[in-house]
């Protein structure tokens, strides 16, 4: 009830907040104060609602629907943690949270400018909806309020948990999420920055403020979507780092018109130009992250995805429509409403200028925004025009971005060789002679190694190019200001990442074999040996668990690796899931998923249903009918030691000759297992034994016996083991990995030339804020 509390009267607080920051922009300055130390007691409330919710997951308070919904008992405590921001309510919360702290780092900021009220009147809209939502989908909501319908009673209490989705059980569930919802969070100061420029009709000043706020978005942005791909990689086994699943796409648009906005920002400041594509990127990447949650949460994409959310209810998906809705009209309602009064420098930008060819990538990576928001939208769109609602395949991806992907790398390798305003060609020519011989030598290295695609060839190129020349320019800047290099570095992993895309994605090969326990299998020039699986994280009741231990051999180099599938009561125990193992390397890597495990030679056995006939697997001249299940033996219930003694009544058919037995089999309440008493067919060396039973709880009849059968006269197969994998070959994969770490790492390298920058500002003595008329 207290949490319940709290978040409605933090709700009000953030109106509160709103109107004092609106009533100052109307000439009530008094009202700036209040507004500001509003915010701070609501970012102090939120901080402490969400250590409230993190103590009732830990407490194990399973009162709370949310904590029943996502938590358990048997969770470890760094997964019990994480529990309490997997589900929907949690991962509002965390967003919320996040938005809150970074408001508290942008209020002194915004203070010193002269930017605070413009700014935070957005920025508290923002948290107005944020609250509403959280008010809708209350994490401290109890299991008697949720269920009222079923007549659950007050104050009941499960005695455990659903649990946590075993596909979230690793460890970069503890971070993944938390960074990927600052980088939502991020995205939220651009577009209020955007609409203060507005309010404020300084459509020049605030490119400058703006910009170090817009890099720390898209680099946080950009690392939780990092860390996504190498999580899918490393356990999900799903064979590679992207997938081009609609939600992992939700979360690459925003990225992709952040970075285009990055660009084309520093276009502004040098030249003064795009100064309307600015403001409308900014608030198009808030839109966009709106529309992220909204695909994610609302679960219109449930049949098409599987990181979707469940449905949130008929209100909650509403509101989120509301919210996209309203920040949509609001921003781009804004935008043509001032675009007389928006002034802009001369656009026509000379061709032989950076500020041309940086505008010219830009818009390459805004259309490979435009591709992917297509195709991620495709299944609502289909829906809605009622085509069938599947998901577009991810070659539909792969096809169109390449031709993009080898235009931005050509030009980012020369947009760098020319300078601002104009530039003399034959000094660009001159100077790209020893990048463009190396990328020669690279790309014919390239070919020699197996790339003879065309397309692909030409990408290869490309990125050697870009490549080259950012490195270059990379290392000539560090050695004198290495704040300065953070473009060039990022450039250098966009490069990267190209190159290992181009070996990875094209060129990995693939085999799918059966392992044998003990017996050596050569598969894509490698032998592998299954030497046995051993049970892992037994004290959890929950699951079985098992690594496989397999041994990759080449060239007499051996390395181990050991993936896993398991068995869990979350899915009812219904498929296995899977985690790969993976033989890292510098220049490939070797990754085993596992599919399937089965067991061959020792005695074979068959599951049986009533009035099933089979062959005789170890003798296919006899037919065996199952008839029935003989229950007469329990007719005075189990035995004392917690055991049954059923029986299988059997029909069996050789040369004509019909006859009938019953087989029967002390099995265990506990587990229905036991010890058989086998039959020898009369005139055969046919041993058949009834094992136990799988139990169908609702019906008797539909139970299922199981059996097994041996040939006496034959020496007995010995039990082995037989694994299904898929082997994949991943050349020159930590091209990808290097490259996004190199890429993400040199946004933070910029940031810190504006910290930096930004520190000598604080010298300056602070600027009073000046209201502005909302009907200005």
């Amino acid at each position: 009830m207290f949490g319940q509390i709290l978040i409605h009267l933090l709700f009000g607080g953030s109106l509160a907040c709103l109107t004092s920051y609106f009533l100052g922009l109307r000439g009530r300055t008094e009202f700036i104060p209040i507004a500001r130390n509003l915010y701070r007691g609501i970012a102090a409330g939120m901080l402490i609602t969400f250590c409230l919710l993190m103590s009732i997951v830990i407490s194990h308070s399973f009162e709370y629907t949310y904590v029943w919904s996502y938590s358990s008992r048997e969770l470890p405590p760094w997964y019990l943690v994480a529990s309490g921001y997997a589900g929907q309510e949690g991962s509002f919360m965390l967003w919320t949270l996040w938005v809150c702290l970074i408001g508290v780092v942008l209020l002194p900021y915004l203070k010193r400018r002269g930017w605070e009220a413009q700014v935070m009147v957005f920025y508290s809209l923002i948290l107005v909806f944020l609250f509403l939502l959280l008010v809708v989908k209350n994490p401290f909501s109890y299991v008697w309020e949720t269920f009222a319908k079923d007549g659950i009673p007050d104050g009941f209490a499960p005695p455990n948990g659903r649990g946590l989705n075993p596909l979230l059980h690793n460890i970069w569930i503890t971070i993944h999420p938390p960074i990927l919802f600052t980088g939502f969070a991020a995205m939220s100061v651009p577009f209020a920055f955007a609409m203060g420029a507005m309010l404020k009709r300084e459509y020049q000043s605030w490119i400058e403020i703006a910009l170090p706020w817009t890099l720390y978005g898209t680099a946080i942005l950009g690392f939780g979507i990092m860390l996504g791909g190498f999580w899918a990689y490393e356990t999900l086994g799903w064979g590679g780092f992207w997938g081009w699943d609609p939600v992992e796409n939700s979360s690459l648009i925003p990225w992709l018109v952040a970075v285009g906005l990055v660009h084309t920002m520093l276009v502004q400041r040098k030249t003064g130009g795009l100064v309307k594509t600015n403001i409308i990127l900014a608030v198009t990447a808030f839109i966009l992250v709106l529309y992220s949650t909204f695909l994610t949460r609302s679960g219109v994409l449930g049949d098409t995805s599987v990181h979707s959310f469940v449905d949130p209810g008929k209100f909650a998906f509403i509101l989120l429509i509301a919210f996209m809705i309203t920040f949509a009209i609001l921003g781009y309602g804004f935008v043509i409403y001032r675009r007389k009064d928006i002034g802009s420098k001369e656009e026509s930008f000379s061709p032989k200028s950076r500020e041309f060819t940086l505008s010219i990538g830009s818009a390459f990576v805004l259309a490979s925004a435009i591709i992917v928001f297509i195709g991620t939208s495709w299944p609502l769109i289909a829906e809605i025009v009622g085509l069938p609602k599947i998901a577009i395949d991810p070659s539909f991806y792969n096809k169109m971005h390449l031709p993009l992907a080898i235009m931005i790398m050509i030009v980012n390798g020369f947009s760098l060789l020319i300078r601002w305003k104009a530039t003399n060609f034959g000094g660009v020519m001159k100077k790209s002679l020893y990048p463009l011989s190396l990328t020669v030598v690279a790309t014919a290295v390239s070919f020699w190694i197996g790339v003879h695609d065309l397309a692909y060839l030409l990408l290869a190129f490309g990125a050697w190019f870009s490549l080259f020349i950012n490195a270059e320019l990379a290392l000539k800047i560090i050695k004198n200001k290495f704040s300065s290099s953070g473009a060039y570095i990022s450039h250098v992993g966009v490069a990267m990442l190209m190159i290992g895309i181009v070996f990875t994605a094209r060129y990995s090969i693939i085999d799918h074999i059966q392992l044998v326990q003990g017996v050596p299998t050569k598969a894509l020039g490698y032998e592998f040996t299954f030497n046995g699986r051993e049970q892992i994280e037994k004290e959890y009741k929950d699951r079985e668990k098992f690594k496989f231990h397999i041994d990759v051999a080449k060239d007499g180099s051996i390395n181990h690796v050991a993936p896993i599938l398991y068995w869990h009561d979350f899915n009812k125990r219904q498929s296995p899931y899977k985690e790969p193992g993976i033989a890292w390397a510098v220049a490939k890597d070797v990754y085993i998923s596992p599919n399937s495990i089965q067991t061959i030679g020792g005695e074979p056995e068959i599951t049986m249903t009533k009035e099933q006939t089979i062959f005789l697997p170890t003798d296919s001249s006899i037919k065996m009918t199952f008839v029935t299940f003989d229950m007469s033996n329990m007719r005075n219930g189990g035995g004392k030691d917690g055991t049954i003694r059923p029986g299988a009544v059997i029909t069996t058919e050789r040369n004509g000759s019909k006859h009938t037995d019953t087989l029967y089999a002390t099995i265990s309440m506990a587990t229905m297992e036991g010890k058989p008493d086998p039959l020898i067919l009369p005139g055969t060396t046919q041993k058949i034994s009834f094992l136990k039973i799988n139990a169908n709880k609702e019906s008797l009849q539909q139970s299922e016996a199981v059996f097994s059968f041996m040939d006496t006269s034959k020496p007995l197969e010995p039990l082995k083991e037989v694994i299904g994998v898929e082997i994949s070959i991943k050349p020159f994969i930590n091209f990808v990995w290097f490259g996004v770490i190199a890429m993400v790492s040199g946004f933070f390298v910029a940031i810190i030339k504006y910290r930096k920058k930004a520190k000598r500002e604080k010298k300056m003595i602070p600027v009073t804020p000046s209201p502005v008329s909302v009907e200005a």
